[in-house]
Parts: C-alpha cells; structure tokens; sequence
C-alpha cells in the first residue's frame, strides 16, 4: 500500500508540476501551431474585409482604420510565413466557416451597418486573438515562437485601440468567437471560473507541500 501510495503520488505531483515549472526551451506544443494556424485563417477574411471598408466605409475613420490594419496585417502574415516554415506547419488556405460567415455580413451591408459590422465583427477575433497569443506567450517552450507571439499580441492589442477609436465598438462584441458559437454562455463562464480556482488551489497546495521541510516527531523516552 505505501508502495502504491507513492507512486500516485508522485503521479499526481509530476502532472502539477508541468502546470507550474518551466519547460525545456525548442519543444513545440500543439498551442503554438494553434496559434499560427487561427492567425492564417484571420488574414485569409480580415485583409479583404479591410481593403473593403477602406473603399467602402461611411465614416472616414473606419475607412483609415481598415486601411491601417490591412496593411499591417499582409506585414504580419509574411512573418507568419516564415515562422510556419522553419517549425514545418502547413497553413490553412481558407478562413473558418464562420469568418467567411462574417465576411459576407459585411459586404451584404450598407453605410452606417456597413462600418458597425466590420468594426464589431473584427475587434471580436481580435479580442479572441490577443487571448490565445498572450497564452502562447507566456507558457511556449520555443524562443522563436515566443518572440512571434509577443509580436501578434502587441498587434492584436493595437489594432483593438484602433476599432475602439471609431467610437463604433459594441461592449457585447468581445464576447463572440470566431471559431464557436457567437456567444459564450454562463455554463461557459461558470466552468472556466470552476477550472481556473481549482487549479490555483491544487497548485497552491502542490507549492506548499513542495516548499515545507519534513519535520521529525519528537522521541519520547520510556
């Protein structure tokens, strides 16, 4: 039994411990491919929906905002390029079902709905986008992966600001994903809240277990 007990225990503390302590670097995870995978299918709708609103946008801002992240996102997407070649990934060639769903929303409307929907429709995947690189960021075991995710996250917040400064973004609208349903639910909210406090708990304990030295029980005399 105390043979039995060990071993799951350390079972359980080596599970613990991937979660807490660095890795080795140059090791790829399946994250970092997610994350240049979800930035290529962004590219393949948000560069033509961007070069769209520049020409077709009614407010002047939307038009020099679309502008601004067209170009800045055809700048990123060489970089991206480069990144999948050396770690040896095969891009996707079509956006996601429901960006191309996005993408004719957009060219269906008109003036004032016209910018609305490309504004909100876009800072949606961006709010999604800066989530996954800022993940990608902090728990990458590659440097060059991490260097790239540094990049996307600072133009994901930065393209953020920009939508946000047409005065046109929606408070509901970081609330949509580009990949499931539009809307997170409170089943949804609820269970990350519930994995998110037990895993600072199980680390919190693993932490203190690891960190308080073993003490010897005082002999008694006879």
């Amino acid at each position: 039994m105390p043979l039995r007990f060990a071993a799951l225990f350390a079972a359980t503390a080596a599970l613990l411990l991937g979660a807490v302590l660095p890795a080795a670097a140059g090791e790829l995870q399946q994250t970092d491919r997610t994350l240049l995978t979800r930035l290529k299918q962004h590219t393949l709708w948000a560069v033509p929906a961007g070069r769209l609103a520049a020409e077709r946008g009614t407010n002047r801002r939307v038009r020099d905002v679309a502008a601004r992240i067209a170009d800045d996102q055809a700048r990123l997407d060489v970089a991206l390029r480069a990144a999948a070649d050396r770690i040896a990934i095969t891009l996707p060639t079509e956006p996601t079902d429901q960006e191309r769903a996005w993408a004719a929303e957009i060219a269906a409307a008109s003036g004032a709905e016209f910018d609305r929907a490309y504004v909100n429709r876009l800072r949606a995947e961006y709010g999604d986008l800066f989530a996954l690189a800022s993940d990608v960021r902090a728990g990458t075991r590659d440097d060059d992966v991490r260097a790239f995710a540094q990049t996307a996250v600072d133009t994901a917040l930065g393209h953020l600001t920009l939508l946000e400064s047409t005065g046109l973004a929606e408070t509901t609208s970081l609330l949509v994903s580009a990949t499931e349903d539009d809307t997170l639910d409170g089943g949804d909210i609820a269970l990350g809240s519930v994995l998110v406090a037990f895993a600072a708990v199980a680390t919190f304990g693993l932490l203190r277990l690891l960190g308080t030295p073993a003490t010897t029980p005082p002999r008694t005399r006879r």
